[in-house]
């Protein structure tokens, strides 16, 4: 990690180990650059300890070699020469070319793509080098190509000749970097700083390691056997962790349940094979859970303490320590602190958010990695955290909403969704035939057969061979590649879309063999013992407080789509259950309404119109029966691009409209929308003024770059002050609904008959059993709908069936239904 960086120099320093750096190169130009310097030493072997196999390069005989890892820091290889070759099939010189060819990912270099480590080894072995292997390709007749070239592969490297060139000189070490290195100022043991290395070793709580610091120079040890041998099992006080006592008796185990019984509050985490507690940040308790396997009563005593509500408990990310406790069939109650969700409430920008990193950013120092310690690092971070929430105003979120939910979120990811294994097996075969179409047509629009997932040869057949350009009225210029070509990436083939009948076949292609690589071929694999897919749900993956889905991601399933109604498919409910979905109709624009206090467009929903038509008749100055589709569509690109920030380049690309036209419909929709430009300048001047903004309760986006000078960040800054407080409230609305629907479920134990399986934007998947689906449509239909009072109604759909794309919408009673006021009345019928 970054932050250990500055720990390594100290420690390297107080050992005496010299420490070489030069700012614009890498640590391989430095040891390059040290070996070349001692090159010439008469009798001195220079080993060099690393990972970065780059190294290679500088391997000469059994001068200089390469030690490195093999599986572990027990199992390593010494590579000189012999062995370079023996590996690759190469000389260590020759491993530049090689690498120029292969590339390398972990370093970031491209190579040429389809050549792997075989192939680069026998071509290096034939032709020595890159310059000779091009040299040779230049001067061969096609059709006197022979092996181990062949012309699909003379193909591939003339197209990826300069690629090929470049990721040799991004392998190639530098060795002339100014550096002053004095081998006999780098005899370490000559300047070792033994008190120092004891003080740092001590303040880590290495204890077993400061007994070996006397195993150097055969002096007096500065730690007895005994304290080494403390380090895994109870280490004394320190400021690197908490002391942990493992209790290994029943008698033990019983007195600790006792004391937890009678705390008010308390500390745990959940390991895969143990639980572990503290009531004092500096005392951590840790119990196998063989023991309570093995004494019910223990178990059942256990159980009821983690299961009373009036017992506070605090942790690190409960969403994990629920899923592990449920699957031991505790249902913890009482959750009251959370160290990860208070990080991420108090900033959502950043992506890690593990607990050795959140320590260290609030104390300035590293923190044991062992898991039983866990406990004791969250109680001394909780009231700073908890102050924090305080100051920000964002402690009524962080209880009320994502503390609970995080228990809810658990449950979900056990429950997982049924899926019909046949119907993908079905959908496999559609899908391949599909594909195999798609793949003719595109060839015969392009004259010929290229690779269709190698973005440079589709730029070359698209606009060299092809020569497409994009249209007037797409506005704007095609995006190009880092190596010049122009992008295919699919926001550039949508601008043109309709310049070509390949372009939508191709587009078509992407989204089949996407949805068949992501979702059709993994499925399968994917389904536990009773064919359902478990997915995870990110509680701290977006910076408005939307939920993300990942492993499989179920939110991003096409819907608009026939293939992505046809997968819906394969998600069926249970025998005897139906699936039920509530969806909030407009939801974000209905906030809108609510936070801007536009007057038109809350007109429009209190009446029940259809927004989008009310917004083309204010625009178009006609009446709504007079718009048109294609009216009402532009004024729906309107209705949503504005409040994410789209501007008049956006909205002409999306509605097909000149630059003019554009600016017009924009310009009219701030007049008559006046509201809502009130309110994105509000928001403007908030967020350059307090550098944050919030949702309605109080959910906090912190945007520095508001500050930052710089117009590009700032207007970034402003489109996102625009629209957090309309998703985030919209995210925040739906946790608070599960949350409520969760609590009605379990004080009506009706948990075997109702299950709450997916979040997916504004919708809720539930599985019920089918003689109850009347009853508690009404009862969810009302939590949802009455979850906080807007200004204006808020709406939610519902629909049923035994799939999740075959579903019939609720009818509305015939008496009942919304009224202006956004009360719904009467009965339900399905």
């Amino acid at each position: 990690l970054h932050e250990q960086v500055p720990l390594v120099k100290q420690v390297l320093t107080a050992f005496g180990i010299p420490v070489f750096e030069k700012v614009g190169f890498e640590a391989d130009d430095v040891i390059g650059s040290v070996c070349e310097q001692t090159r010439k030493i008469k009798d001195l072997q220079t080993i060099i300890a690393t990972g970065d196999m780059d190294t290679l390069q500088l391997v000469q005989d059994d001068k200089v070699v390469v030690l490195t890892l093999k599986k572990g820091v027990t199992d390593t290889v010494i590579y000189n020469e012999d062995e370079v070759v023996k590996r690759y099939g190469i000389k260590p010189e020759q491993m530049v070319d090689y690498k120029g060819l292969k590339g390398d990912p972990s370093d970031n270099i491209p190579g040429v793509p389809g050549i792997g480590e075989k192939t680069a080894s026998i071509l290096i072995q034939k032709f020595k080098t890159i310059e000779l292997l091009y040299g040779a390709i230049s001067k061969k007749d096609k059709s006197k190509i022979k092996p181990p070239l062949s012309e699909k592969l003379v193909q591939k490297l003339i197209e990826n000749k300069d690629t090929a060139f470049f990721s040799k000189k991004l392998s190639t070490i530098i060795k002339n970097v100014d550096i002053d290195f004095k081998l006999e100022d780098a005899e370490w043991r000559k300047t070792m700083k033994k008190d120092e290395v004891y003080r740092i070793f001590q303040s880590f709580g290495f204890y077993s390691l400061l007994k070996r610091i006397s195993e150097i120079d055969g002096s007096t040890p500065l730690v007895t056997d005994e304290m080494a041998g403390t380090q895994t099992s109870f280490l004394p006080p320190a400021t690197m962790g908490p002391r942990v006592k493992e209790l290994k008796t029943d008698k033990d185990t019983i007195g600790l349940l006792a004391k937890l019984t009678k705390q008010k509050d308390f500390a745990l985490d959940v390991a895969r094979d143990s639980i572990s507690f503290a009531f004092d940040p500096k005392e951590c308790f840790s119990i196998l859970f063989e023991y309570f396997s093995k004494n019910k009563e223990l178990n059942i005593n256990l159980k009821a303490i983690l299961e009373n509500p009036k017992i506070s408990k605090m942790g690190h990310d409960f969403k994990i320590i629920s899923k592990r406790l449920l699957d031991r069939g505790i249902h913890i109650e009482g959750v009251r602190f959370d160290s990860k969700i208070a990080t991420y409430l108090l900033n959502s920008d950043i992506r890690d958010y593990s607990l050795d990193k959140i320590y260290f950013t609030e104390f300035k120092k590293n923190m044991s990695l062992d898991s039983k310690m866990t406990p004791g690092f969250v109680l001394e971070l909780k009231d700073k955290l908890i102050s924090k929430l305080k100051h920000n105003d964002t402690l009524w979120v962080f209880e009320k909403i994502e503390l609970p939910l995080s228990v809810i979120l658990a449950e979900m990811e056990l429950s997982g969704i049924k899926i019909d294994l046949n119907a993908i097996a079905k959908l496999s075969e559609v899908t391949i035939k599909e594909l195999g179409k798609l793949e003719k047509n595109i060839y015969e629009l392009a004259g010929k057969e290229f690779n269709i997932n190698s973005p440079q040869q589709m730029s070359t057949v698209l606009f060299e061979h092809l020569k497409i350009i994009l249209p007037a009225q797409a506005g704007g210029k095609l995006k190009k590649t880092g190596k010049g070509a122009i992008s295919t990436a699919a926001p550039e083939l949508e601008k043109l879309s309709g310049s070509h009948p390949i372009i939508d076949f191709i587009l078509r292609h992407r989204e089949l063999q996407k949805l068949k690589t992501t979702y059709i071929d993994p499925f399968p694999i994917l389904v536990n013992k009773n064919e359902r897919i478990c997915t995870t749900f990110n509680q701290t993956g977006t910076t408005t407080g939307r939920l993300s889905s990942e492993e499989p991601n179920l939110q991003n399933i096409p819907i608009r789509t026939n293939i992505g109604q046809e997968f819906r498919k394969v998600f069926i409910a249970s025998s005897g259950y139906k699936l039920v979905s509530f969806d909030y109709s407009q939801l974000e624009l209905r906030i809108a309404a609510h936070i801007s206090k536009d007057k038109k467009m809350s007109e429009a929903f209190k009446r029940g119109e259809d927004i989008h038509t009310r917004t083309a008749a204010e625009i178009f100055g006609v009446q709504a029966d007079k718009i048109t589709t294609n009216m009402r569509r532009q004024a729906k690109v309107l209705n949503f691009g504005i409040l994410y920030g789209m501007g008049i380049l956006g909205f002409q690309r999306a509605s097909g409209v000149d630059r003019a036209t554009a600016r017009g419909f924009i310009d009219r929709y701030m007049h008559e929308f006046s509201g809502v430009a009130r309110y994105m300048q509000e928001m403007k001047d908030q967020v350059r003024r307090d550098g944050y903004v919030t949702t309605i309760f109080g959910r906090r986006r912190q945007l520095p770059e508001a500050f930052s000078g710089m117009p590009q960040l700032i207007n970034q800054a402003e489109r996102m002050a625009i629209n957090m407080p309309i998703q985030g409230t919209a995210a925040d609305l739906i946790k608070l609904s599960m949350i409520k629907i969760h609590d009605l479920i379990h004080k009506e134990k009706a948990e075997k008959n109702i299950r709450l399986l997916l979040q997916v934007h504004d919708e809720l998947l539930f599985e019920m059993k089918s003689e109850l689906v009347n009853e508690w449509i009404e009862k969810i239909r009302d939590i949802m709908e009455n979850i906080h009072k807007l200004d204006v109604p808020l709406i939610v759909d519902v629909k049923h069936g035994k799939n999740w794309a075959e579903m019939s919408a609720v009818s509305e009673p015939a008496s009942g239904g919304k009224n202006n006021k956004g009360v719904r009345n009467g009965t339900f019928k399905t």
